[in-house]
């Protein structure tokens, strides 16, 4: 697939949970490989189920949504997922819940080297280091466990990496500081990333865009780039444009919260 080629595409995408009520309706948009894109809007306008058709674990009831032009389920694409919650086993080390996709992939039985140097790359990616491989999630910190649940869905070498409001549980500071390291793994690695927040300027400082999404049912009122180069500094919060963009932003997603498109 060359640059410039759509990878993932919505159009006219809707969901109905019972055949009368819509979760979302007629969402079109697209986008190219290796794109981080952040989708903000008023809870539960389909954010979160956005995504999960994404994944494949739903399927449309209009319209269509392929990646790599197919079906989700059938794109053969290798696609994590990070909840909100951590959901780290709690009898299991670091080293335990970071490598249980491959021991789902089967991959543990076959080569142990290689999957032992694809756990330790992924924990170290996140920001952990040696003696962290053997607590247990009863240890960590809340900031830990979150890095732990990243380090698992990134050992696979994921093609697309979905994010459904990582950081909504952590304070403030301890939010930026994930969000700059995120933004450092998805500048170093190049998977494509989908990113649900309500955190407005987390969506501006992790994206290349921001889709705006209405009150449920939930369609796409606005996609709004995002200029600032890649590495991103910290500083960038502190800078006038930064701050006009938020606004903007902020705007559009008031006026989603109002019913106005």
């Amino acid at each position: 697939m060359t640059q410039g080629e759509v990878y993932i595409r919505a159009d006219q995408t809707g969901l109905s949970y019972d055949g009368r009520s819509l979760s979302l309706r007629d969402v079109s948009f697209s986008m190219q490989r290796g794109e981080f894109v952040s989708i903000v809007g008023p809870s539960g306008c389909g954010k979160s189920t956005l995504l999960r058709l994404v994944a494949g674990l739903r399927s449309p009831s209009s319209g269509t949504l392929t990646v790599d032009g197919r079906v989700p389920g059938d794109s053969g694409t290798r696609t994590s997922f990070v909840f909100q919650e951590p959901n780290l086993l709690p009898w299991r080390t670091v080293r335990g819940n970071v490598g249980l996709p491959l021991e789902l992939e089967r991959q543990a039985a076959t080569a142990s080297a290689e999957v032992d140097s694809k756990i330790t790359q992924a924990i170290r990616l996140v920001g952990l280091n040696e003696g962290d491989d053997g607590k247990r999630p009863r240890q960590l910190s809340g900031g830990m466990r979150m890095r732990v649940s990243l380090a698992r869905a990134l050992v696979i070498e994921p093609e697309i990496l979905l994010l459904d409001e990582p950081f909504a549980a952590l304070d403030d500071i301890l939010r930026q500081q994930l969000n700059e390291e995120l933004q450092r793994i998805w500048h170093q690695r190049r998977w494509t990333g989908l990113f649900v927040t309500h955190n407005v300027a987390e969506a501006v400082f992790l994206s290349q865009r921001v889709l705006v999404m209405s009150r449920s049912p939930g369609t796409l009122l606005a996609d709004v780039p995002v200029p600032f180069d890649f590495p991103r500094e910290p500083s960038l919060r502190a800078s006038s444009e930064f701050a006009k963009l938020v606004g903007e932003v902020s705007t559009q997603l008031r006026q989603a919260a109002e019913g106005a498109a």
